[in-house]
C-alpha cells in the first residue's frame, strides 16, 4: 500500500537545475513524460523558496536581519521618537485608557472621563463611537 503523504527527501535525486537540463535524448524522453506548462511553475516556485528561505539562529528564531522591514507581518521601522508610527500598526491593534481622546485612531479607547465607555474611531464620521455591548445569561 502506498504512503498517504509523499515525504520530500532531504537530498532529492534531481534539483531544479538538473530537471531543467533534461532533454529528449535523456532516457525519460522529457517532451513525452513531462508537461512543461505544469512543471515549470513548480520548479520556479521551489527555486524561489530555496533562494528566500530564512535560516534559524541557535535559539530557534529567525534573526531580525532576515525579516522584512516596515511591511505588514514584518519588523516595524521606528520613527524618530523611537516609537512605531501609527500607519504601521494594525487596525484596532490595542487599547488605551485615558480621559482625553488618543491621537492614535487605530486603538480602542477606554474613556475614563465618561464611565469607562469603550470607543472606536469611525473614519466616516470622524468621531469616536461607543462599542455596542452584548449581554447574555
Amino acid at each position: 500500500m502506498a504512503e498517504e503523504k509523499y515525504v520530500i527527501p532531504e537530498e532529492p535525486q534531481y534539483r531544479v537545475p538538473d530537471i531543467r537540463k533534461l532533454q529528449d535524448s535523456d532516457p525519460v524522453i522529457a517532451s513525452e513524460i513531462m508537461n512543461p506548462t505544469l512543471i515549470e511553475p513548480i520548479l520556479e516556485s521551489i527555486a524561489y523558496h530555496e533562494k528566500h528561505k530564512a535560516e534559524l539562529s541557535e535559539d530557534g528564531k529567525i534573526p531580525a536581519e532576515q525579516l522584512p522591514s516596515g511591511v505588514p507581518g514584518g519588523v516595524p521601522v521606528l520613527g524618530k521618537d523611537g516609537k512605531v508610527p501609527p500607519e504601521q500598526l494594525p487596525a484596532l491593534g490595542g487599547h488605551t485608557a485615558q480621559a482625553e481622546e488618543p491621537e492614535n485612531k487605530n486603538l480602542l479607547w477606554i474613556d475614563t472621563a465618561n464611565d469607562n465607555i469603550i470607543k472606536f474611531y469611525d473614519p466616516e464620521s470622524e468621531t469616536w463611537k461607543p462599542v455596542g455591548a452584548v449581554w447574555w445569561r
